[in-house]
């Protein structure tokens, strides 16, 4: 019989508090800490400052300590929290804009087949019939089955009140991203063929693969899980060509958070190539917090971080300061003593300051007379 597994006791805020210091954290606001363990959760956290805690080589396999490395504070890694969130929100907005896309693309390519092809058996490859596929058909039209019956979407409604057949273009917007990725990894090869060619790849292994992250991505982000330093669902298929042929992205690089960044990239230029998303996701890299444990390198890129040179859209442009001329610059003074007597009104400055402003004419007459007598020389 197995031995019952002890159960972790419970801990009141402070004494979590109390346990992190003893540790080894730094905490330079004790209680502000404690507020932020009761606003976000101490396992939440835990997971940010895993890496920062010291560790050993064991048969060739890291085993960390419960002690944390030096210049561990607790803010920090709450800063780490905040800039993994910033870029889930980024994350989520751009999938959001993915996921729309390729609803619309197969609900165009394949419906343009037959409008009611999810019910048709020929649409699909025949490995998804077979006892024990990975995704069987009629797995997955149970779950569309049941997306159906559970949505709220009025036309959705509507077919279902006036027992309508719903067509591929009304039944994908009750779909959810796993099932949208399923439905590709079933479809024939053709017909895989069409909705690769409107994204300008030519493997249809590779969407598949990119669809089955993206789809375990999203839930991530759905969840609020951390993102930025955890490894990729699968490592990822990339073309040898174009775009992804100059990154020339290593192994490890498929298998990280980098990775998954030039894949959306890839995508979201197709949806829309005016996108300032890779922008902001290169400013935010750039803000990363500094951690023990927690390196450019731990989401996939280079030890100097984002590389802009990579991703031309992400430089910033320096503004190039042209100097004046003296005559503009006389000019431009000029031009902002006349602007003064428009917003200023002179004949109350004469009241009240007739002295200083008769000196200021005085001055200015004395100067022209200089500048007359120049230009008579010339």
């Amino acid at each position: 019989m197995t031995e019952p597994v002890e159960v972790k006791p419970f801990f009141e805020y402070d004494e979590l508090i109390q346990r992190l210091t003893e540790r080894g954290m730094l905490i330079k606001d004790p209680l502000r800490a404690q507020r932020k363990l009761t606003q976000v959760g101490y396992y939440r956290l835990s997971g940010y400052w895993h890496t920062s805690r010291k560790f050993s080589y064991v048969d060739n396999k890291i085993k960390h300590q419960n002690e944390f490395q030096a210049n561990t504070y607790f803010e920090n890694i709450f800063e780490f929290y905040l800039f993994d969130k910033r870029l889930r929100v980024e994350f989520t907005d751009a999938l959001e804009r993915i996921e729309i896309y390729l609803r619309t693309i197969i609900a165009h390519e394949i419906g343009r087949t037959d409008p009611l092809a999810y019910l048709d058996k020929k649409q699909f490859s025949k490995a998804a019939f077979k006892e024990g596929a990975k995704i069987h058909y009629e797995s997955w039209l149970d779950r569309h089955n049941r997306l159906i019956d559970q949505s709220k979407e009025d036309s959705i409604k509507d077919h279902r009140s006036k027992n309508k057949p719903i067509p591929l273009w009304v039944a994908v917007e009750a779909w959810d991203f796993g099932a949208l990725s399923k439905f590709y990894s079933i479809l024939s090869g053709k017909n895989q063929d069409l909705v690769c060619n409107r994204l300008g790849l030519d493997n249809r292994i590779e969407l598949d693969n990119w669809l089955i992250n993206l789809s375990d991505i999203r839930n991530r982000c759905a969840h609020h899980a951390r993102l930025c330093n955890r490894s990729n669902p699968r490592t990822l298929k990339i073309p040898k060509k174009g775009y992804f042929n100059l990154l020339g992205l290593s192994q490890k690089q498929k298998e990280k958070f980098y990775g998954m960044i030039a894949v959306i990239w890839f995508l979201l230029k197709k949806i829309g190539p005016s996108s300032k998303w890779i922008c902001r996701i290169a400013d935010l890299i750039d803000q990363k917090p500094e951690i023990p444990g927690f390196t450019y390198k731990s989401m996939g890129l280079p030890e100097t971080g984002f590389p802009r040179k990579l991703f031309p859209e992400t430089i910033k442009a320096i503004p190039v300061v042209v100097e004046k001329s003296p005559m503009e610059e006389l000019e431009h003074r000029l031009d902002q003593l006349l602007t003064f007597g428009n917003e200023y009104d002179l004949k109350e400055i004469a009241t009240h300051d007739s002295e200083r402003l008769k000196e200021a004419i005085e001055a200015l007459t004395e100067h022209s007379y200089e500048l007359d007598a120049l230009i008579d020389e010339t």
